[in-house]
């Protein structure tokens, strides 16, 4: 598992980072293996796991797990299995309904949002980024090379129109 694990941010089988990168509502995941506690000293006992743990953090567009698995199940399909086929009571990937409640089982609440912008989607926050990265650009080359007015508002207007057509995906960036 661990190895597998370790492959997903292989570059050249994901050039954009990882296979999570292909579902359009995940903003950040991370996956952890947990194979033993930390004794924290006396007078704590030790304790000792009956097998290792996978922690999976995900933060992702919606309110319901329902709507990570189904934008995993239909975008990522053999990575989910390659990786929860190694946990207890995995259920498969055929029904959703019974994937979603192994996930609802499984989920931990929290109150910490590890979004900055917790309602913006993917889509949002990429066009937002870059937007920040043209208009950089456009700055650097107007302060290099400063064209008359009339050609700067020619290539402003069309950097405009390019952003209003540019979606990058996730990992592109």
């Amino acid at each position: 598992m661990r190895a597998h694990l370790r492959s997903l941010d292989d570059k050249q089988r994901y050039p954009r980072g990882s296979p999570l990168s292909d579902v359009p509502i995940v903003h950040m995941a991370r996956f952890v293996i947990i194979d033993r506690l930390t004794y924290q000293g006396t007078p704590a006992k030790a304790d000792a796991l009956k097998s290792p743990y996978l922690l999976f953090v995900c933060d992702f567009d919606g309110r319901s797990i329902d709507a990570l698995v189904q934008a995993m199940v239909e975008n990522i399909p053999d990575q989910v299995t390659a990786i929860w086929d190694h946990c207890i009571r995995f259920p498969g990937i055929r029904s959703r309904d019974q994937l979603s409640a192994y996930f609802e089982q499984c989920q931990l609440t929290t109150n910490l949002l590890l979004a900055d912008q917790p309602e913006a989607s993917v889509s949002d926050i990429l066009k937002g980024l870059i937007s920040r990265r043209r208009l950089g650009d456009f700055i650097k080359q107007v302060q290099s090379r400063p064209p008359d007015p009339a050609q700067l508002q020619r290539d402003f207007l069309q950097m405009w129109r390019t952003l209003q057509t540019e979606m990058p995906r996730p990992g592109e960036l």
